[in-house]
């Protein structure tokens, strides 16, 4: 959002004052849409899906601007807006509120001229933040200067009502030698905060060297430091702003007493423990920002607010309060996956995210699959039970266990199963997690071999590297998942270890990330039994969306007599995609997939490989992208379709 500037600027004498803001930035809203999936509390009614309104009293068009007949006195008018300086002249369209509402008619006169009013601020904060502090802003309602009309006036004889926009801009100032000191006298150097003379003196600089300045002295925990004074003068003849500024960084603060406001069924020592504020250390915004995701994370607040007290107690402490807003902790959840060739998934959960007053969840989720592909008696089921606890063993840790049962009927095997899990991870920084778990599973598989009942042990491991900007769409970073799984059956006939690496890297190719390239290599081994000894479902597949589109789901790889997937022991993957963002809420990609699975416990490169290249379209939307692939088989596979369509959220790694 945009903000005022948190001063005025004085101009010294001159023909014209004018008023001192710093320019808005324009609100960003975001579509909260999602074909595969979309979540209802217990108390929701409605929900909006690309533009329409779905509840109880039938669907509807959602109005993107507000109905006239809702608006009382409606004028309309258009806007036009000329610029001195024709490379500015989109910056000063995006700062303006009349040209933002042109297509939402104005509430009579006085609502009319309060947005004339309003683009006067805002384009006079444009120029400064461009540097151009003797700019002038003349805006003309029907041929008069809009301060000149009566507010009682009638203009909807005249609609629409003609609004001309002119902006001159001037010249650019530059700083002049900065006057900044602390409190005590102390000469407070600007030009490592790039308040530098002779620099074009932009605005934004002086609001980043304050934020810079504050969160240095922060750093070094000086919680209470603050802007004490702030001046600026701009003289017209010299074309400088000159800039005075006084810091008060105050005492060293220690952290103090945590305490805990706005929660009704969140224990607070849980809270307290959970933010793991260090008390008694000296402080640093370090531990709140930690504090902070510490909370959130939890999925129990919609909002989580941590401030310092305003004074340090007579101790050398400072009190921290940590405000927190309850959100429903009951939630019922569906989703809906598609595709041609596995066809069409159901699936369905609820959750509940506090039942003790500790955030323990307990989510109940079941799933249909394989819809459409074959008979009713084919169909994948799957259902789990999933507890979960944080903070066990610290803040940074959570218990979870789970009961599941399976049903999958692939062409590679049919399996019946139940299984029980328990596991700890633990979150080592923001980036690096762990996480061990014991599993039983009973399964009986049925291949190509015949049908065959086991009893399993496992210990699945995992370590997690995200350095990823978001988990959805990410446009720089790279993401890390190493696993292994070491296995024994009931008898101790048979152990083996399942190992696997995948790594995914992106990077966006210009300044305003619409050009992304990503990339992906996965690979895995089995070790410590033969390829016949391992269970047909604890073999590697690759094949489908998550692996080589283009291919049906498990079909790359070694195949029976039949030509039915009998899976290996290792696997190589790879993937590079190029994502362009066309609009806002639009994008496109192309890619190529290729790997394949190999009967021995190592790849063997020297063998064919199976590619598939395609390309989709994006619908971006606040919790991710909606997702649609064409993709087809370069190398074909017999009595398998020639294309895959795929569809998801998020994008496909």
């Amino acid at each position: 959002m945009l903000s005022w500037l948190p001063y005025q600027i004085r101009h010294l004498p001159r023909a014209e004052d004018r008023d001192a803001r710093r320019r808005c930035a324009l609100a960003i809203m975001g579509l909260a849409v999602s074909c595969i999936f979309f979540t209802l509390s217990s108390e929701a009614n409605a929900f909006d899906l690309f533009g329409y309104s779905f509840s109880s009293d039938g669907i509807k068009k959602v109005s993107e601007t507000k109905p006239t007949a809702d608006i009382p006195d409606p004028i309309s008018y258009k806007v036009n807006l000329s610029s001195s300086d024709e490379e500015l002249t989109e910056t000063f369209e995006a700062a303006s509120l009349l040209i933002e509402k042109q297509e939402e008619p104005a509430s009579g006169t006085s609502g009319l001229l309060l947005r004339a009013n309003s683009d006067q601020k805002r384009l006079i904060a444009a120029l400064y933040q461009q540097g151009f502090y003797g700019g002038t802003v003349d805006i003309m309602v029907n041929g008069v200067r809009y301060d000149k009309i009566a507010l009682d006036k009638n203009l909807r004889g005249s609609e629409p009502v003609t609004i001309d926009i002119a902006v001159t801009a001037g010249d650019i100032f530059t700083f002049s030698k900065p006057d900044a000191s602390l409190a005590d006298g102390t000469a407070l150097d600007l030009n490592q905060y790039g308040i530098e003379p002779g620099k074009p003196a932009y605005s934004q600089l002086i609001l980043d060297a304050e934020t810079e300045i504050l969160a240095d002295y922060h750093e070094k925990g000086y919680a209470l430091a603050q802007i004490d004074k702030r001046a600026l003068e701009a003289d017209h003849k010299t074309g400088t702003l000159d800039v005075t500024m006084r810091v008060s960084q105050g005492p060293i603060a220690r952290f103090g007493q945590v305490t805990v406001t706005g929660n009704k069924n969140v224990d607070s020592d849980f809270i307290i423990q959970q933010a793991n504020i260090p008390q008694g250390e000296i402080y640093h915004p370090q531990a709140i920002a930690k504090a902070n995701r510490n909370l959130r994370v939890l999925n129990v607040f919609d909002s989580v607010i941590i401030k310092p007290a305003s004074a340090i107690v007579a101790d050398g402490s400072l009190p921290i309060e940590i405000s927190v807003k309850e959100r429903k902790f009951r939630t019922i959840g569906a989703g809906v996956t598609m595709g041609n060739l596995d066809g069409v998934g159901i699936e369905g959960y609820w959750v509940h995210r506090n039942l003790f007053g500790g955030a323990e969840s307990l989510r109940v989720e079941g799933s249909v699959g394989n819809i459409g592909q074959d008979d009713i008696k084919d169909l994948d089921y799957n259902a789990a039970i999933i507890f979960a606890k944080p903070g066990i063993i610290g803040p940074a840790s959570k218990f979870t266990s789970k009961l599941a049962t399976e049903s999958t009927n692939s062409d590679a095997f049919e399996k019946r199963s139940v299984s029980g899990q328990i596991g700890l991870s633990y979150q080592w920084t923001d980036a690096l997690s762990t996480s061990t778990s014991f599993k039983a599973e009973f399964a009986r598989i049925t291949d190509s071999s015949g049908t065959d009942s086991n009893l399993l042990f496992s210990t699945p491991i995992e370590l997690e590297y995200d350095k990823r900007d978001s988990k959805l769409d990410p446009t720089k970073g790279f993401y890390l998942l190493l696993a292994t799984e070491p296995t024994i059956n009931s008898d101790a006939s048979v152990s083996f270890v399942k190992t696997s690496a995948t790594l995914s890297a992106y990077q966006a190719l210009d300044k305003a990330k619409r050009f992304v390239l990503a990339g992906k290599l996965s690979a895995g081994s089995i070790l410590g039994a033969s390829k016949s000894d391992i269970p047909t479902d604890r073999r590697f597949f690759t094949g489908g969306g998550g692996s080589i589109r283009g291919y049906s789901y498990q079909m790359v790889g070694p195949r029976d007599s039949d030509n039915a997937p009998t899976g290996g022991r290792s696997y190589v993957t790879a993937s590079l995609e190029g994502r362009i963002k066309i609009t806002d809420t639009i994008g496109l990609a192309a890619f190529v997939d290729t790997g394949n699975t190999f009967n021995s416990a190592a790849p063997k490169f020297n063998q064919e490989w199976y590619t598939g290249v395609g390309a989709g379209i994006r619908y971006l939307t606040p919790i991710g992208p909606l997702r649609l692939d064409v993709a087809i088989p370069l190398k074909e596979i017999k009595d398998q379709p020639g294309y895959g369509v795929y569809i998801g959220l998020g994008q496909a790694f």
